[in-house]
């Protein structure tokens, strides 16, 4: 017998034996939970209720073409109120409680950074999907939204160019 028969021969009973020693590997659940934690009232429900209407338009498509995978999207809508303390409880409760796969969420630094420590303890991915400073990496946090670098690069050549060398930009830092 030949190294390729013998790995054939042997993967199934080895695959029933883990399935059955293991019995949550062979349960897959029938739908992909995706958490969205944004300010749905408070300060900044004004940029929130916008990112998570994105979002749930965004379930919606996918779960009508047949989902993910073979499975149906569900969103989970978390409402933080621009409240610090429930932003962090609702990364915990999303990423132990409701076992979310990714989270989508917050709208300024801080609140990215009082998130991001909890979703990466427990190695649930994190989308960041507003303009931010850079220099966050981590294995979990994707920062999807442009730095200030990237968004005045066209603009002050262009500017240059058409009004002279003195350019003056009003921004936070």
């Amino acid at each position: 017998m030949d190294r390729r028969s013998f790995l054939k021969s042997s993967a199934a009973p080895v695959a029933a034996g883990m399935a059955s020693s293991f019995p949550f590997v062979a349960e897959a659940a029938d739908e992909i939970l995706v958490g969205s934690i944004t300010d749905l009232s408070g300060d900044l429900d004004i940029y929130g209720k916008l990112m998570a209407d994105c979002l749930t338009i965004a379930v919606e498509e996918w779960s009508a073409q047949g989902g993910l995978l073979g499975k149906q999207i569900k969103l989970l809508n978390y409402d933080p109120q621009s409240n610090m303390q429930l932003y962090t409880q609702f990364a915990q409760q999303s990423a132990l409680k409701d076992k979310v796969a990714v989270v989508h969420g917050s709208i300024t630094s801080a609140s990215r950074e009082v998130m991001r420590p909890v979703l990466d303890r427990y190695h649930t991915l994190y989308f960041y999907n507003t303009q931010y400073k850079g220099g966050v990496c981590d294995r979990n946090t994707f920062c999807t939204g442009v730095t200030p670098e990237q968004t005045v690069a066209k603009l002050i050549p262009y500017a240059m160019k058409q009004w002279g060398k003195k350019v003056y930009v009003v921004a936070a830092d």
